[in-house]
C-alpha cells in the first residue's frame, strides 16, 4: 500500500485549475483522489477510460504520469483533443469504451475513475476491459457506492424542485448526474466474474458526513443552474454552455485555491475512516485479470 503522497488542501491546490465553479465536484474529487493514492501502485502501461481532458489524470498520475505510459480514451471529441494537448498521454483515442482500439492483452493496467456509473449498457465495456488486460492486469475503478443514496440528507431547495416535477431527490441527483447504478462489491463482482476478473479488493472512501456536504454545495450550485437554467441537458453541456472553463481560466489557481478551500471549509477534515455498518460514498475496486 503507498502512502498518501500529500495533504487534502494539496489535492485541492492542484484540483483548483478547473473546479473554481464546481466546488462540490472538488470536494468530492479531493477523497477519491486521497483513496485512489492510498490504496494503488500504478505500473506499465495503462489505459485511461473515459479520459476526459485529462486535467483529473494529471492530479491522479503526477505531470510525469507517475513513470507509467498512459493511453486516453475518450468518447467526447472535444475533450480527447484536449488530452492530445495536455502532454500526459502516449496517445488519445477518440472513441467508445465498448470498442477500444487496442490489442488483445496490451495494457498492464485499465484505470476507471467515475465513469462507469454514466454508461446505461456497460456489460461491453467491461469486456473490452478484460480483453485489452493482460493475464495477472489490474483494473482500477472508482464509482458511487451502493450506500451513496443512504448518505444523502436530502435538502429543501431540491426536495420542493424534485416534488413540482413528480419526483424524488434521489431521482433528480440522478437525473442531473446521469447515475445508472450504484453497485456493491458483490454486485461488481458477478458483472466482473465473466469477463476473467477477479476483484481484489474494495475499499469504500467518501464518508456520509462529507457526501452531505458535498451534497449541499451541490444543491446550491451546479443542481440550481442544472433546475433553472437546462434541466433536459447534460451536465457536461450545461457546463460548457455556462462557459465555466473560460470564467475558470480568468482566475489565478492561487486565489482559485484559496476560495475553494473557503467554500469547502470543514468538509475536507472530515476523518476518511468508515466505521463498519456506515454507509459511504465511494467505492474503489481493484480486481485482476486471471
Amino acid at each position: 500500500m503507498k502512502p498518501l503522497s500529500g495533504h487534502r488542501s494539496e489535492i485541492l491546490f492542484q484540483l483548483a485549475p478547473r473546479n473554481l465553479m464546481q466546488p462540490a465536484t472538488a470536494l468530492w474529487r479531493v477523497y477519491e483522489i486521497e483513496a485512489v493514492q492510498q490504496h494503488v501502485n500504478f505500473r506499465g502501461r495503462v489505459l485511461d477510460l473515459g479520459c476526459g481532458d485529462g486535467s483529473l489524470s494529471r492530479v491522479v498520475f503526477g505531470a510525469e504520469a507517475g513513470g507509467c505510459t498512459l493511453v486516453g480514451i475518450e468518447p467526447d471529441s472535444g475533450d480527447a483533443e484536449r488530452a492530445r494537448r495536455a502532454a500526459l498521454y502516449q496517445t488519445v483515442h477518440h472513441a467508445s469504451g465498448a470498442s477500444i482500439p487496442e490489442t488483445d492483452g496490451s495494457f498492464d493496467m485499465v484505470f476507471s475513475n467515475s465513469v462507469l456509473e454514466h454508461i446505461r449498457e456497460i456489460e461491453q465495456v467491461l469486456s473490452e476491459v478484460g480483453r485489452v488486460l493482460k493475464p495477472g492486469g489490474k483494473f482500477i475503478l472508482t464509482v458511487p457506492s451502493d450506500g451513496f443514496q443512504d448518505c444523502l440528507a436530502g435538502g429543501l431547495l431540491m426536495r420542493a424542485l424534485a416534488r413540482r416535477r413528480g419526483e424524488t431527490t434521489t431521482q433528480a441527483i440522478d437525473r442531473r448526474l446521469q447515475h445508472h447504478r450504484y453497485w456493491s462489491a458483490e454486485e461488481w463482482h458477478r458483472a466482473l466474474d465473466p469477463v476473467k476478473l477477479r476483484i481484489e479488493a474494495a475499499h469504500r472512501y467518501f464518508p456520509r458526513q462529507a457526501v452531505q456536504s458535498w451534497e449541499r454545495i451541490s444543491n446550491w450550485t451546479g443542481g440550481l443552474a442544472f433546475e433553472l437554467f437546462q434541466r433536459s441537458s447534460e451536465t457536461r453541456a450545461l457546463q460548457r454552455k455556462m462557459r465555466l472553463d473560460v470564467i475558470d481560466a480568468l482566475v489565478p489557481t492561487q486565489i482559485r485555491w484559496r476560495a475553494l478551500k473557503w467554500i469547502l471549509g470543514t468538509s475536507l477534515g472530515t476523518p476518511a475512516e468508515i466505521s463498519p455498518g456506515e454507509p459511504s460514498g465511494g467505492l474503489l475496486v481493484v480486481a485482476e485479470k486471471y
